[in-house]
């Protein structure tokens, strides 16, 4: 993955590897490449000031959490920077993760120093306070540690500077516009304006571990086409920590924002039991299976509030449910049992939700779904079903557009994908594969497989 086009501190808060975020921060402090560019370039990357550098940006990501409101901490903005009580502060990345970069660097210091010493105070009192915290761990009740294994329920959060979308009609009236910003990690809104992730890297739900790749790309393919979301209602199906249909909700309202009003996300609604659900001119619902999904989606949508909000979206509309793809693809009247929660004992108030949410939708998007090749009929058939039922949006038949489903997929087993491809003609449904030059890189996710390794694709219905 190429590092260099991230900063260090995007690195540090999606969690990267170790190592990648080391050498990014020595590269930029080697090259005059300092996030902070009244800093100077240094000599060496393991020299006083540099130490004193990279203990001010764990700094930076520990103040970032003292904002949000899942913190379990005080919310006391007079907090120094400078102060050497950690045991105030919490970081979004996990505090082991933070710890392990700590030791990291530390080793890397000893080894690779060429005789540089712990010098920096800041950097020292990190060393020490951590040290002491993984010695108290078997017997801490301040919910940081509480093992030397790695707790399955332990949650942290990912966070991300998402650029800004200029609308589509901005776009038309000058050819040479860019479709958005550059990344920037200085926005207006500052720390606040990061859209956070809650994740669970050591669950054995895969859904709620990680930002998967294809999940990132189909994200910036979204970014980088916003047109593809413009006055469109949206399912997500897999949608895992949530990301893909965050950024979906966003783009959807900037692309429309020239036509009319952040209202485009507002209006029609349907209710679900008591709750008001979904709906507008615009929705985007996400779906999955499992209970750790959906609650850690619904924990997501809510995180992100005030970022749904600045960008058009009334989070309302930004809505979870369950899905069983088996089920929506076998049943022939599942529309119909579908319309009330408590018409249907299968899917109970969730399924409800997502069955009504495909009723109305024209797209859908999907994104590392192809992994099992005993859910790919029941997937395929899904998609296909989907597809095949009339399209009800008024401004998308007023456009003279079809449904489409948008699938990223990657790429690790040809034998998977090849029965994926199969399935997908067997049922008459037509595949063009995207090209992904000129996409933004945004979301530093690519360390397993890069985004090279992943199929983006649109699917429709012959003829």
């Amino acid at each position: 993955m190429p590092t260099r086009l991230y900063s260090t501190e995007a690195l540090l808060r999606a969690m990267a590897p170790i190592d990648i975020v080391i050498d990014s921060f020595h590269s930029a402090q080697c090259n005059n490449a300092v996030e902070n560019e009244t800093q100077p370039p240094l000599k060496s990357p393991w020299s006083e000031k540099s130490q004193g550098r990279f203990a001010s940006l764990i700094v930076s990501i520990a103040k970032t959490n003292n904002k949000t409101k899942y913190n379990n901490h005080s919310h006391d903005d007079t907090h120094d920077n400078n102060t050497d009580d950690w045991s105030t502060i919490s970081f979004l990345p996990s505090h082991r993760y933070v710890h392990k970069l700590i030791q990291r660097y530390t080793s890397r210091l000893q080894h690779e120093g060429e005789g540089a010493e712990l010098e920096n105070d800041r950097l020292a009192s990190l060393v020490c306070y951590f040290s002491i915290s993984s010695k108290k761990m078997s017997t801490s009740t301040s919910g940081v540690f509480h093992s030397s294994v790695p707790d399955p329920l332990a949650s942290c959060i990912v966070s991300f500077h998402v650029p800004i979308i200029a609308p589509i009609d901005d776009r038309k009236k000058n050819k040479f516009a860019r479709q958005i910003e550059p990344f920037r990690d200085d926005d207006d809104n500052g720390d606040d304006d990061l859209l956070k992730i809650r994740v669970y890297p050591h669950h054995n739900d895969v859904g709620v571990a990680k930002v998967w790749e294809a999940g990132a790309c189909l994200a910036e393919y979204i970014l980088g086409h916003p047109e593809v979301v413009r006055g469109r209602k949206i399912v997500e199906l897999g949608a895992g920590v949530g990301l893909t249909g965050l950024v979906a909700a966003a783009a959807a309202a900037a692309a429309s924002s020239s036509a009319s009003s952040s209202s485009n996300f507002s209006g029609e609604r349907w209710k679900d039991g008591d709750n008001v659900v979904g709906g507008g001119d615009l929705f985007v619902h996400m779906t999955d299976y499992t209970e750790a999904c959906l609650e850690n989606m619904a924990c997501n949508v809510e995180l992100n509030e005030g970022w749904l909000r600045r960008r058009g979206v009334d989070p309302v509309n930004v809505t979870v449910g369950a899905l069983e793809w088996s089920e929506y693809a076998r049943n022939e009247n599942i529309m119909v049992q579908c319309h009330t929660a408590e018409s249907n004992p299968v899917y109970g108030s969730h399924g409800a939700n997502s069955i009504h949410a495909l009723s109305k939708a024209d797209v859908i998007l999907a994104a590392d779904v192809v992994y099992d090749v005993q859910c790919i009929p029941d997937l395929v058939s899904t998609v296909c079903k989907f597809l095949s039922s009339p399209l009800k949006s008024t401004e998308g038949n007023l456009r003279g557009e079809e449904k489409i489903a948008i699938f990223a997929t990657t790429y690790r087993n040809q034998k998977t994908f090849g029965l994926f491809e199969e399935e997908l003609e067997t049922n008459g449904i037509i595949c063009d594969y995207l090209s992904m030059d000129g996409l933004p890189l945004v979301f530093p996710c690519y360390f397993r497989q890069p985004r090279s390794d992943v199929r983006l694709c649109t699917m429709k219905l012959k003829i």
